[in-house]
């Protein structure tokens, strides 16, 4: 199945933004092809410099899951206008990130099976 994982939370909810990375790497680990979108703060779990620092509450490491999806070439797709807004780009982002504009993402959608949103 094709899944679309959209995250919309970053520094300013590390509980959240854990929950939508986590639930990527659960449907990989099930078999399914991810695509990971970021919008608003969550474009800042594409920079390296920034994702090992954001810890949820009771919540696995991001560092991990961020780098398992990475590993498992997952791609993160970074809102350009919420990326460009936070100093995130292809000078600090993670080896499977890219920026992708809102129609980009309206089109993935059209072809995926299931959209989860955080």
């Amino acid at each position: 199945m094709k899944i679309m994982i959209t995250v919309t939370s970053g520094t300013d909810d590390p509980t959240r933004a854990t929950l939508g990375m986590l639930a990527a790497k659960a449907a990989v680990e099930q078999g399914h092809e991810v695509t990971v979108w970021l919008q608003g703060e969550a474009a800042t779990l594409a920079n390296r410099n920034v994702y090992p620092f954001i810890i949820g509450v009771n919540m696995p490491s991001m560092q991990e899951t961020v780098e398992f999806l990475v590993g498992n070439k997952v791609p993160l797709w970074v809102c350009q206008a919420c990326g460009k807004g936070r100093d995130v780009g292809p000078d600090n982002w993670v080896g499977t990130a890219s920026y992708k504009k809102m129609g980009d993402f309206v089109d993935a959608l059209l072809s995926m099976d299931k959209n989860i949103e955080f």
